[in-house]
């Protein structure tokens, strides 16, 4: 038992340490963070104008108001309205982009990853400019 308790604590003060060293090689990484939990409160919320504001120009263009954009959402990511669990993995710069996977279990109890992609806009906002669906084995927790 005492073995048992050693190795846990010593996993979870490796897992800090990792998580703290990630946070601080790139100082957009806890911004980028934000804005997807943001996002994801405001679809949770049904707060279309708020998710929407998160949208990075390109997708406002695609969807040009806040219902339309909803309306996407709903019927083609509904794993992130109202999500059980959010988990943030991998993060990675590529050019001028940051790739941010982030492991989803969905209100009905599905396993996901979402693959979102995030642009710096000229005022230094992040903004969120793609998200792709990956539907994980196993799921329904």
């Amino acid at each position: 038992m005492k073995h048992m308790f050693r190795w846990v604590a010593v996993g979870l003060l490796m897992g800090l340490c990792a998580t703290t060293a990630g946070a601080q090689g790139d100082p957009a990484q806890a911004t980028v963070k934000r804005v997807i939990q943001e996002q994801l409160s405001a679809f949770a919320q049904g707060d279309k104008t708020g998710a929407y504001s998160y949208a990075a120009p390109v997708i406002q263009q695609r969807f040009s108001n806040p219902d339309i954009f909803m309306q996407m959402v709903t019927s083609g990511y509904p794993a992130l309205i109202s999500p059980k669990i959010v988990d943030f993995k991998d993060y990675e710069i590529r050019g001028g982009r940051v790739e941010q996977d982030v492991m989803i279990i969905a209100s009905d109890g599905s396993a996901w990853m979402a693959h979102y992609s995030l642009q710096q806009m000229e005022d230094g906002l992040w903004r969120i400019s793609g998200c792709w669906l990956e539907k994980l084995p196993g799921g329904f927790v």
